[in-house]
């Protein structure tokens, strides 16, 4: 089992203090708005939530701290997590690849929660090949020019800039492409309607087209040609967090289970007495708490610097089954309580879908874990 510090448990605990007096009580009345949350978020900031990033050194020395607190912002409210989950990707690029000028312009009010953040590199042409892309920068003398579409980008239209991959080689290299930082307010972007998903109803997810984007020089992500190596961890740590979401989400939906099966009676005894409720309970309690041990010790690799691949694709496929069976078996025991639009487990239950295909589908994941354990040549797919 593995064990958190003192320290992260403290943090844990003051994560879900303010979940608890600031976000669950007005966790419905968002949801049902459908609007993006700029005043939680900026909340976040001001309490140093932001601050515990993904990576603020190339040693990763935060990574359980962002973790422990994408899983309880997701216990009060899903779409919290989904939104927080590229925006630290963006807070991840800035702090270990981006220029100083860059940096310094951007990652203040990233971290504060004054600027939101979105990681754009999903096109319609490429699916779950995260390498096959159309989208292009070519060089201008001190200026890139982009050109292309971004699908299904998290945080569209509410972001305040764009962290995007292009191909910049003149072969055909698959490798040969790079990140870029594209401000929100560049006259070249332009956004489509917002897509009407499942789930997670404040997470604003739109396509993105950049139609002749010049951006100056200093807003390509590290070296020129080289955006593998960035595209390849910034997914992993985007599936990282998306497993914590579904953590936080799993956690909630066993909440809600324990606490119906208490308050309710069937014939003069609490729900909670009859094995027929009682055990699955306890069977869904043992899942979540795999699920944490396994999450954990994914973090704790990536915070050591340790390969993580095959464990965080693996992680991220069991997350994405468990947080589905959790919420419907806890939406079960509500009864028809729990097919209540409005109701709690309802939007868990809602919330469980929109991990499925996040940071890469359940296939994707496999693809990543097959080439790695029979040395194929799916690394495209990581």
């Amino acid at each position: 089992m593995f064990t958190l510090t003192q320290e992260q448990i403290d943090f844990k605990r003051n994560v879900r203090e303010f979940v608890e007096k600031e976000v669950q009580p007005v966790a419905h009345k968002l949801d049902t708005s459908a609007k993006f949350p700029y005043q939680i978020i900026k909340r976040c900031g001001e309490l140093g939530f932001l601050d515990t990033l993904f990576s603020q050194t190339s040693s990763h020395t935060e990574t359980t701290r962002s973790i422990l607190f994408l899983e309880e912002i997701s216990r009060g409210l899903g779409s919290l997590g989904l939104i927080l989950c590229p925006h630290f990707q963006g807070i991840t690029l800035l702090s270990t690849a981006a220029s100083d000028s860059l940096k310094s312009e951007t990652l203040p009010q990233a971290l504060t929660g004054e600027k939101v953040l979105a990681y754009a590199i999903s096109e319609e042409s490429g699916g779950t090949n995260a390498l096959g892309i159309s989208t292009t920068a070519v060089r201008d003398g001190d200026s890139w020019i982009i050109n292309g579409k971004k699908c299904w980008i998290t945080n569209a239209g509410a972001a305040d800039g764009y962290f995007i991959t292009a191909q910049t080689a003149s072969t055909s290299r698959k490798r040969s492409i790079s990140f870029f930082y594209i401000d929100s307010n560049n006259a070249g972007v332009i956004l489509r309607e917002p897509s009407k998903m499942i789930g997670c109803n404040n997470s604003i997810m739109r396509t993105v087209l950049f139609k002749d984007c010049r951006i100056p020089a200093n807003c390509l992500i590290g070296t020129e040609n080289e955006g593998y190596p960035l595209m390849k961890e910034t997914l992993n740590l985007g599936r990282l967090g998306i497993s914590a979401v579904a953590t936080g989400i799993s956690q909630r939906a066993l909440e809600l289970a324990i606490e119906f099966s208490e308050s309710r009676t069937y014939y003069g005894r609490k729900l909670s007495s009859n094995q027929g409720i009682s055990f699955p309970i306890s069977e869904m309690y043992a899942y979540v708490s795999a699920l944490k041990n396994m999450l954990y010790h994914t973090a704790a690799l990536s915070e050591n610097g340790n390969s993580y691949t095959v464990e965080v694709s693996a992680l991220k496929i069991i997350a994405n089954e468990i947080c589905r069976k959790i919420c419907q078996k806890s939406q079960e025991i509500h009864g028809a309580y729990g097919l209540s639009k409005g109701s709690e487990i309802e939007r868990c239950l809602r919330d469980s879908y929109m991990m499925t295909s996040a940071e890469g589908t359940t296939q994707a994941c496999k693809m990543a874990i097959s080439s790695a354990l029979f040395n194929s040549p799916l690394e495209q797919y990581f």
